[in-house]
């Protein structure tokens, strides 16, 4: 049965360092329990153990923070987490190449759901399209299955900031080195805080926003911290949210019928995430109007200029990825992610943006269910 443990309860039990085997599952991620991370992970645990013999254990904030997510996994303390890529720059450039690219969907008009359609497009690249993006994560004992990005980001301020001039000067905490890019664009100054310390920083002042999901609110208990809220600017997602990264020798041990279910379990997963996400930023959004939490859309400067920006980003992340992170053949890269993008967003704009099962049948009709698990990321 599945179980969320503590660290105490883990280090009793000897998990840590023990060898999982294929009759065990340790998960393990840096957010709270009763987060949106959480409940996706407590789903994707109970979908291992009603379709197979193997025991889940899940936790949650305990065994391993945002940043040590991927060391961890690489060393064996859990078999499957959530690597944020962008953390790791170097070791998984080939990876954030795309995933800094979110913006881009926004170019000729917003997706229904850019959580499904950057799901899909990440995880159809990675797999079937970037062998360097697989050696990379596997360069990490790691092997990749999926990724579930939230929705647009927004501006979760200690104040209300709407206009381009109500901006310039604040400092905003951004996570990757696009939104970074966009603060610096817009005359502001990019922080580089955790999302561990988000809460913090706003509270003692040390950033007047965070760019973020709506549903960061409750994930990240803001609701005290923030004051104003500007939708959908700047826009895009965290297209580096690698749910489905396995430790490789957890996932060598598993024959091959185990690794397709747990494939199929990672295609329901990233579906449960990201619709997940859409209906907590409306729940979220409810919620922080009740509470006298100011929400607003931007004013036009604020819209006009962060159009701009993402038109001419494409060419910056060409460069910056070829020039300082040495990916090879970057401009074509780049065109390929952004046909995938649209390819995905034809077949996302049609769906419900809550309707998980839609999703989850997309993500492994489309990519998981044609990878060969024989050899899938052992060769």
């Amino acid at each position: 049965m599945k179980r969320t443990l503590t660290l105490a309860a883990a280090l009793t039990a000897g998990l840590a360092a023990a060898p999982a085997g294929a009759q065990s599952l340790r998960i393990a991620h840096g957010y709270p329990a009763q987060s949106i991370i959480g409940a996706t992970y407590d789903h994707f645990a109970e979908y291992v153990e009603a379709n197979s013999e193997i025991e889940a254990e899940v936790f949650a904030l305990t065994l391993l923070d945002l940043r040590q997510a991927s060391p961890g996994l690489t060393s064996g303390v859990a078999d499957v987490s959530m690597v944020l890529t962008p953390y790791f720059q170097n070791e998984f450039s080939e990876a954030n190449f795309p995933a800094d690219l979110s913006m881009a969907a926004n170019i000729d008009g917003q997706p229904t759901s850019i959580a499904a359609a950057m799901a899909g497009a990440m995880m159809e690249y990675i797999i079937f399209n970037c062998p360097d993006c697989r050696m990379q994560i596997a360069a990490q004992n790691q092997v990749y299955l999926a990724t579930a990005p939230g929705t647009q980001f927004s501006l979760l301020c200690r104040e209300p900031l709407t206009t381009l001039d109500d901006v310039a000067g604040k400092v905003l905490r951004s996570s990757t080195n696009t939104f970074r890019r966009w603060t610096e664009a817009m005359g502001a100054t990019a922080s580089s805080i955790s999302g561990n310390e988000m809460y913090d920083g706003l509270n003692q002042g040390l950033i007047d926003c965070t760019v973020n999901a709506v549903g960061e609110m409750s994930n990240f208990s803001l609701f005290d911290v923030v004051k104003g809220i500007t939708l959908a600017v700047p826009g895009g997602t965290f297209g580096g949210t690698g749910i489905g990264h396995f430790n490789l020798g957890y996932w060598a041990d598993l024959s091959v019928e185990q690794r397709e279910m747990m494939a199929r379990g990672m295609a329901e997963t990233a579906a449960f995430m990201s619709t997940a996400y859409v209906r907590q930023a409306r729940t979220d959004l409810a919620r922080a109007r009740e509470m006298g939490i100011e929400v607003h859309e931007p004013d036009a400067s604020l819209v006009e200029a962060t159009a701009a920006f993402t038109r001419a980003d494409v060419d910056t992340i060409v460069q910056l990825y070829s020039e300082q992170y040495g990916v090879r053949d970057a401009e074509a890269k780049a065109a390929t992610f952004q046909e995938l993008l649209a390819k995905w967003k034809g077949l996302t704009d049609p769906l419900d943006p809550t309707d998980q099962a839609a999703l989850a049948d997309l993500l492994w009709t489309e990519v998981l269910a044609k990878v060969d698990y024989a050899t899938y990321g052992l060769n």
